[in-house]
């Protein structure tokens, strides 16, 4: 900014207690390198000031003290996404280091404004302080003799600064100057007021027009309220219209329905490969019309409120006629919750760190007619936590670095458990021993999601699945589980031979969800970071299908519902959620997208997770479709749509 030629000003200091980190130079000065070792800022490299130490779980493993200055702490956090300095990963934890202060306020200093100043052609000012740290503050609010001082009429424009001993002989020289600036100052209000007086007389004047103006303008108001009404009025009546037309298809698709059955019945006499071909066709159909009616009759039910922070996971199960949610956020909380009053039944304190995942246990379920959730953890453990009792029933703690993923298995009466690790590796377990059976390794990166495969292999000897394998899993032979990694790959594990037989590469970044397909055993979908979904076909070890369309990560996959059951292969729809805030659904034998639902803006802010679960209240909530959809998203709503 440009002044004018006789205004006074000197340049204020860079020097600030509360700001950046401290000079080593001027440390340096008075203190040998070897006492500074431990307070250097790691981020800028100077004398840390209110240093922090950084506590993250991910490295406790280094031993030296890792500090940085608040202030550089703070903008390294603003501009990296409260990413660690120290080594990549979101949630950095960190505190006051209250040893290091007092260790910093005992450093001997000199005055840093004395350090700062530069040579002058005239008389210099010095300063000889020599103290602690910790007197700093004292002596340059109120012993330093280079502090600078403003001017007394800065409030007239008068912008000079100088130390105290110069500031009488400033006053003195420069009476005109001040004396002039107040002048000045005083006509300037002088003119703002004849300007103030000017302005009143011509607001008086306009007063009435504006008034006139208004009439006018509520005039036309209520003609746009008018035709408002008219046109809501309409589009009540259009409504009425769509809901009579969607009782119409529901009475003509019961009549369909009896007219085939009518048809079958005739046909008594005919072949039953004939039979067999018109009904797997009209099913078929059936369905069809149940995927087009969910698309546009579905909408938003309900929402369960209770998390503040990120929902991860959920999952659904039905325990004394009560449809149930369970759900594990980054809050470090594990909650329970009734689909029909959204009401929070059970919540569980116990996890130290976020809540990745959350499963039922349909093993306790069907052996003691008990309620258990499993949950997985940052924090390195997987619990159990027994929903009747309100307390924890068990604690796995064989991982060494936070656990994601875990599934139950689909044999044995689900008795077996997977988990996948930030240590790049997978464990099964026996819960009904709570013992660790095997490790499996070969990623050499954080696991983020693992999958039972859902149907046994054709090459499996049916009569040997009560035997136990090597490892000691009993039903297990013939099935596999499939794992999705931060090193971008998918891998495929034997449980009988616990060999790792599949790799897929193609993804290019982490892959955060993996299904099998429940209709075709040899599929594997998969969604990616890299805001991909991606079908695999097992006996190719190929990938045979991609599907683009959303603009953020894709964090969980699943297969719609809506596909005939009976005709093995004929898996049509898959579904998706995303970071982008939306729920896709994509043909797979057309490779294309058919439907989009959009989260509840920034509320939402993206979709974690996602469950297809049936509609038992049918009738009571009058919805046009039997399957409910229930996601969890990045701000902690769960949200139920049918």
């Amino acid at each position: 900014m440009n002044r004018p030629e006789d205004e006074k000003t000197t340049k204020e200091s860079s020097f600030s207690l509360d700001r950046s980190c401290f000079s080593k130079n001027w440390i340096l000065q008075s203190n040998r390198p070897k006492r500074i070792d431990n307070f250097i800022c790691l981020i800028c490299k100077q004398v840390a000031n209110n240093p922090i130490e950084l506590n993250c779980t991910q490295h406790q493993n280094l031993y030296e003290p890792l500090i940085v200055g608040e202030n550089c702490l703070k903008q390294f956090l603003s501009n990296n996404q409260n990413t660690c300095p120290v080594r990549y990963h979101i949630g950095c934890v960190y505190s006051q280091s209250k040893k290091i202060q007092q260790q910093i306020d005992a450093l001997k200093i000199t005055c840093p404004l004395q350090f700062e100043q530069k040579k002058e052609e005239n008389e210099k000012i010095l300063c000889n302080f020599k103290g602690k740290m910790n007197e700093l503050s004292n002596h340059l609010d109120n012993e330093c003799p280079l502090k600078l001082l403003n001017c007394w009429y800065q409030p007239f424009g008068c912008k000079h600064s100088c130390s105290k001993n110069k500031l009488q002989e400033h006053l003195i020289s420069e009476i005109k100057f001040h004396f002039d600036l107040i002048v000045k100052f005083v006509q300037l209000q002088q003119e703002e007021i004849k300007q103030l007086k000017s302005q009143l007389q011509s607001n008086e004047k306009k007063d009435l027009n504006k008034i006139n103006e208004e009439i006018q303008i509520k005039q036309k108001d209520n003609e746009i309220q008018n035709s408002q009404n008219e046109s809501q009025q309409e589009l009540f009546k259009l409504h009425t219209e769509i809901e009579t037309m969607k009782k119409d298809f529901k009475e003509k698709r019961k009549r369909y329905k009896e007219l085939i059955k009518l048809l079958l019945e005739k046909k008594e006499n005919s072949s039953i490969e004939n039979n067999q071909e018109i009904s797997n066709k009209e099913e078929q159909k059936d369905n069809d019309n149940y995927f087009e009616l969910f698309c546009l009759s579905s909408k938003l039910l309900k929402t369960c409120n209770g998390h503040n922070k990120c929902v991860y996971s959920i999952d659904y199960s039905i325990f004394d006629g009560k449809q149930i949610l369970c759900s594990g956020s980054d809050d470090k909380t594990v909650r329970v919750w009734d689909i029909e009053t959204t009401k929070q039944m059970q919540i569980f304190n116990g996890h130290t760190n976020y809540v990745n995942c959350v499963k039922f246990s349909q093993y306790h379920y069907q052996n003691n007619c008990s309620m258990i959730i499993c949950s997985s953890s940052d924090d390195k453990t997987i619990r159990f936590w027994d929903f009747k009792n309100d307390k924890q029933l068990q604690v796995l703690n064989e991982h060494t670095e936070g656990i994601y993923g875990i599934q139950f298995s689909p044999f044995n009466g689900n008795r077996y458990l997977c988990s996948g690790s930030a240590d790049n590796t997978i464990h099964l377990w026996d819960v009904e021993t709570f013992k660790s059976l095997h490790i499996f390794n070969g990623h050499t990166f954080w696991i983020w999601c693992v999958e039972f495969s859902p149907l046994q292999s054709n090459n499996n000897n049916n009569n040997n699945n009560n035997k136990s394998n090597s490892i000691g899993v009993i039903g297990g032979n013939g099935y596999t589980i499939c794992s999705g990694s931060f090193d971008k790959t998918i891998r495929i594990w034997d449980i009988e031979t616990t060999k790792e037989i599949i790799i897929f590469k193609g993804h290019e970044k982490v892959v955060r969800s993996v299904k099998y397909s429940p209709y075709e055993q040899n599929i594997i979908c998969s969604g990616s970071d890299d805001k991909s979904i991606r079908l695999w076909d097992i006996r190719s070890k190929q990938q045979i299908h991609m599907f683009n369309g959303h603009t953020g990560y894709v964090n969980s996959i699943d297969y719609s519902p809506f596909v005939n059951n009976t005709e093995i292969g004929n898996s049509n729809v898959i579904c998706s959620g995303s970071y982008d805030n939306t729920i896709r659904f994509w043909d797979i034998r057309l490779n294309k997208q058919l439907h989009l639902i959009k989260g509840n803006g920034k509320e939402d802010d993206g979709i974690i997770d996602m469950q297809f679960f049936p509609l038992i209240n049918k009738e009571k909530e009058n919805k046009g479709s039997d399957i409910s959809l229930c996601y969890g998203s990045f701000r902690g709503p769960i949200r139920i749509w049918g």
